[in-house]
């Protein structure tokens, strides 16, 4: 009985911190750059639920979907999260992301003072389906199609724990996505 309660007590714990740290959560530049720029951490990323193979999108005219295959299905967690990240504005750096795991969401992302804060906007879909995991948004919450430019960047990540990168698709660069796709 004492383990049950020791691990619901660690629980609460975890998701009192998660709560005080999103939706508002900070990261340092460094942190970001090395999500946006840098090439993969790991060829194989473990766990084997962490490690990307292939990303997908559709887009249905009034939202945007991101497939994400993995190796092993995807566990979503308080610790373990697959994150989207959207240049949308041809700027240095992404403008939005999808996060599924966490308090999952939709989060612009703003630059101030030198620190990077991702503001929860819109709550996604997350649906997992076998060895993939979908993301879906609303157009309208990415401000399509007036505030998208004509190429869209994306970055696919894995992060465990929340800021920690396991694996990124592409390994290396950006996909670059025509707006309509988007």
């Amino acid at each position: 009985m004492n383990k049950s309660k020791t691990m619901i007590k660690h629980l609460l714990s975890v998701l009192l911190i998660a709560i005080l740290v999103f939706p508002n959560i900070s990261l340092s530049s460094a942190q970001f750059i090395e999500t946006w720029l840098f090439d993969d951490p790991k060829k194989d990323a473990n766990p084997a639920s962490m490690d990307i193979l292939k990303v997908s999108i559709a887009n249905n005219g009034t939202h945007f979907r991101f497939i994400i295959k993995c190796r092993a299905k995807p566990e979503p967690s308080l610790i373990r999260s697959y994150y989207v990240w959207l240049n949308t504005t041809n700027g240095d750096a992404p403008d939005y992301c999808l996060v599924a795991g966490g308090i999952s969401g939709l989060y612009e992302i703003k630059v101030e003072g030198g620190k990077i804060k991702l503001n929860l906007t819109a709550p996604i879909e997350i649906q997992v389906k076998g060895k993939s995991i979908y993301l879906t948004a609303k157009l309208e919450d990415i401000n399509y199609p007036g505030g998208v430019e004509e190429m869209v960047g994306v970055v696919v990540t894995t992060q465990q724990p929340l800021l920690k990168v396991r694996d990124r698709a592409p390994d290396s660069g950006v996909y670059y996505v025509p707006h309509e796709v988007i």
